[in-house]
């Protein structure tokens, strides 16, 4: 029984029909998950799978959102990005990836998310990044990862207009990656607002939180 399988979907930019590999939901099986969300699978990775690239423009995004409508207002800017992109020969993003092909999708949803005014989900792309060079175990690129992804939630958390659903998730990973780069003041900052502003939640993101809170505290 295949892991995976062939989804079609139509790029929102040149038209075209892209095939991307998803992954059997009867598959995914996550083992644990480490103290940043990070999901470790058992099996199929499906971290791997999750944006999808359009093989004619480069176009990028999650695959839950690929096929959304852009914007007028942004093709300008996402038209220079194609111009500048240069993808190896050897790279395929309908086939099944490894990790540099899916670094290399994320990379590219990250840019295109930037450029449609989406720092929370470019903050997303970036931290995808950096636990699939965790994966690598190439400390030097996942910490350059978390630090992109650190900068585009500040930019989440100050400028777009975050849900009461989602902003314990944001508040959290500013927390989490503060903590992980080393900027102790500004975790224990971030955490104790997280704790404090939702001590009643049953989010899991509060409660990591407050799990973190106590380790820097001792």
């Amino acid at each position: 029984m295949p892991d995976l399988w062939d989804k079609k979907y139509v790029c929102p930019i040149c038209g075209s029909q892209v095939v991307s590999k998803k992954v059997f939901t009867d598959k995914v099986k996550i083992k644990e998950y480490e103290p940043d969300m990070k999901p470790n699978y058992e099996g199929v990775n499906a971290l791997l799978y999750s944006a999808v690239v359009c093989n004619q423009c480069h176009y990028a995004a999650l695959d839950t959102e690929f096929e959304n409508h852009v914007s007028p207002i942004y093709l300008d800017q996402i038209r220079d990005i194609q111009r500048k992109i240069k993808i190896p020969d050897n790279v395929s993003f309908s086939a099944e990836r490894d990790h540099r092909a899916a670094i290399l999708s994320y990379a590219l949803a990250a840019l295109f998310y930037e450029a449609k005014k989406q720092p929370c989900r470019t903050a997303e792309m970036y931290l995808r990044i950096a636990w699939l060079y965790r994966e690598l175990k190439d400390k030097e690129n996942e910490y350059k990862a978390l630090a992109r992804s650190l900068l585009s939630f500040e930019e989440c958390y100050s400028k777009a207009n975050i849900s009461e659903e989602k902003e314990p998730m944001v508040i959290f990973y500013l927390g989490e990656l503060s903590y992980r780069l080393g900027k102790m003041e500004d975790a224990r900052r971030w955490f104790s607002i997280l704790i404090n502003k939702y001590r009643n939640s049953n989010s899991y993101y509060v409660k990591a939180g407050r799990d973190r809170w106590q380790e820097i505290k001792e």
